[in-house]
């Protein structure tokens, strides 16, 4: 009976010591550490991102939305055997400073939003487990992009910025990853010009300025076209093309003589001009804007004398002759 009681005191006696070597780990590990001591007994992280590209090879279509997979792998260098030994209540306490392990927070911020695409990822904020070295705690989310009508039709990028927390000896991380992407060309132009139903004399020269002004979203190639070339009236537009950037404007400068045959005139000549343009530098792959067409109108009204004129000339100076010898003779 003695003898049972001694073993059940010393066994009371191991649980009271091992309790409170328990305890004094416990204050101890969970206890804040100096800056210094916490970067002797600390862990690196490591957060990587990968993208699926495939979405973003072409340009993006506007007021469309594309997904791009992203893939996040969280990883950090705890070594895999650290701590085996420790129940793992003390493990958790000096890695994690709780006795429970809590899984890593990943913020996903986009920095600079543009004003000119919705932008956003499905999920802000991602939690993985803490995973020991040689393991890996992988997660996808999605980066939605959609690009508007004033998007530039220029390569663009936009930096995602990852951050995993501090979590008691295991150290945070942050990550930027660029996403380049082109938001497709929108082809539109505006034509205007002044008085396009004019009147004009046979052999009268007759000129319009034809402005156009770029409403697309990139820097464009416009190409005139006369459709219905009168050869006696012989028109031209100059120049041959134009590149405009967006939202400016450049000039288009069309002309014609009015035919001069003999005899009255009482004639119109009508001109469509069809405009087509490209984004600038040209690309074939490229959509190509128009045509957008205009029309001049005009009235070629009057009498005209062909190679008379010289003939009029002639017997105006003899007639002009005439009066200044008679003057002349008349004088005493």
């Amino acid at each position: 009976m003695v003898v049972k009681m001694t073993k059940h005191l010393k066994t009371v006696k191991a649980s009271l010591i091992m309790g409170i070597l328990l305890l004094s780990a416990i204050a101890i590990f969970s206890a804040p550490v100096s800056a210094q001591r916490s970067k002797l007994f600390s862990f690196p992280s490591y957060i990587d991102v990968t993208f699926d590209s495939g979405p973003l090879n072409e340009d993006l279509a506007i007021d469309k939305s594309v997904n791009v997979p992203l893939n996040i792998t969280y990883r950090t260098d705890i070594p895999e055997n650290f701590g085996r030994l420790l129940p793992w209540q003390l493990r958790n306490i000096f890695l994690f400073g709780s006795m429970i392990g809590p899984m890593q927070k990943i913020h996903i911020d986009v920095v600079d939003m543009p004003t000119w695409a919705d932008i956003y990822v499905t999920s802000a904020d991602i939690f993985v487990n803490i995973p020991f070295k040689g393991e890996e705690a992988p997660q996808q989310v999605s980066l939605v992009i959609s690009p508007r009508e004033e998007a530039p039709a220029v390569p663009q990028s936009i930096v995602l910025h990852f951050t995993a927390l501090t979590i008691g000896r295991i150290t945070g991380q942050e990550r930027e990853v660029q996403i380049p992407f082109t938001p497709s060309f929108i082809p539109s132009i505006e034509i205007n010009v002044e008085n396009p139903i004019r009147e004009a004399g046979p052999h009268q020269s007759v000129n319009y300025k034809i402005t156009v002004q770029n409403l697309g979203n990139k820097k464009a190639r416009v190409y005139p076209d006369i459709q219905n070339d009168k050869p006696r009236w012989t028109p031209t537009i100059n120049p041959p093309h134009l590149d405009v950037y967006p939202g400016s404007t450049g000039e288009f400068y069309f002309s014609v003589y009015t035919p001069y045959d003999f005899g009255w005139h009482n004639e119109r000549g009508k001109f469509d001009i069809k405009f087509t343009y490209k984004i600038f530098p040209v690309r074939e792959d490229a959509p190509v804007g128009g045509p957008d067409t205009i029309s001049l109108t005009i009235t070629n009204l009057g009498f005209s004398t062909p190679g008379f004129e010289m003939i009029t000339l002639f017997a105006a100076a003899i007639i002009l002759g005439i009066i200044l010898k008679k003057r002349s003779m008349s004088k005493p």
